[in-house]
C-alpha cells in the first residue's frame, strides 16, 4: 500500500467487545443488578462523559465508579472489570500487520483514561503497533462528532484523501466519508483484507 495514514477503532474492530460481559462483572462486585449497572454508568452519560474528557485521569474514574456503584473492591478489580470488555481480535491484527504497507497507523477510539491507562497495560504488544493513540478523552470529542474527526486529522497532519478509517459502527463510517476520509466499516477479518485491498488499489489510480 502507498503512504498515508490508516485509522482504526478499538472496541469492536482491534478488539472483540463485549459490554453484557462487562455488565456482569461489576454486578459480581456490587450489590446491583447488570441493568441498574449499565444506568448508572451508561445511560446516565457518565461512560460518555469519561469518553469526552470531563474525567481527566484514570484515579477520578476510578472514584466515581466507587461512589456511584459503592464498590468496595480494590483499584485492580475495578481495572479488571471495567476493561473485561476488551479482548484483542488476533485475525484482525494480523490483517493489519499485514495490509498496513507503508502508512501511518493510527487508533481512534471512543475511550476514557481508565481504558487507556489499563488496556495499553495489560496489552502491550497490541498497542505498540500503533504509530498514534488517539483517545477521545484527550480530543475532548467523541465520534461520530465532525470536530472528533478534525483533531485527529489535525493531530496526524493528514489530509483526508489519504486517510482509510475502518470502524463497526454506521454512524462512525458515514461521518468519517463526510469528513472526506475513505471510510470502511468492520464486518470480519477476511472482509477487512479483501476491503483494504480495494481500497488501496483506489488510492493508487
Amino acid at each position: 500500500m502507498s503512504a498515508g495514514h490508516l485509522v482504526v477503532d478499538l472496541g469492536g474492530v482491534v478488539c472483540h467487545f463485549d459490554h453484557a460481559h462487562r455488565l456482569a462483572r461489576l454486578a459480581q462486585a456490587c450489590a446491583l443488578d447488570p441493568e441498574q449497572i449499565h444506568a448508572l454508568l451508561w445511560r446516565s452519560g457518565f461512560s460518555a462523559d469519561c469518553d469526552r474528557g470531563r474525567y481527566g485521569s484514570a484515579a477520578q474514574v476510578r472514584t466515581r465508579i466507587r461512589t456511584v456503584l459503592g464498590f468496595a473492591g480494590s483499584d485492580d478489580d475495578i481495572d479488571d472489570a471495567w476493561c473485561s470488555a476488551f479482548r484483542p481480535n488476533s485475525a484482525v491484527i494480523d490483517v493489519l500487520d499485514r495490509c498496513r504497507g507503508e502508512r501511518v497507523l493510527a487508533l481512534f477510539t471512543n475511550n476514557g483514561p481508565l481504558e487507556e491507562q489499563v488496556l495499553t497495560r495489560r496489552y502491550p504488544d497490541v498497542f505498540a503497533r500503533f504509530d498514534h493513540l488517539c483517545f477521545s478523552y484527550r480530543l475532548r470529542h467523541r465520534k461520530p462528532d465532525p470536530a472528533a474527526f478534525t483533531a485527529v486529522a489535525g493531530h496526524l497532519g493528514a489530509s483526508s484523501e489519504a486517510v482509510i478509517f475502518i470502524d463497526d459502527s454506521p454512524a462512525n463510517v458515514a461521518a468519517a466519508g463526510t469528513a472526506g476520509w475513505h471510510s470502511l466499516q468492520y464486518h470480519d477479518a477476511a472482509q477487512l483484507r479483501h476491503d483494504l485491498g480495494e481500497a488501496a488499489g483506489r488510492l493508487q489510480r
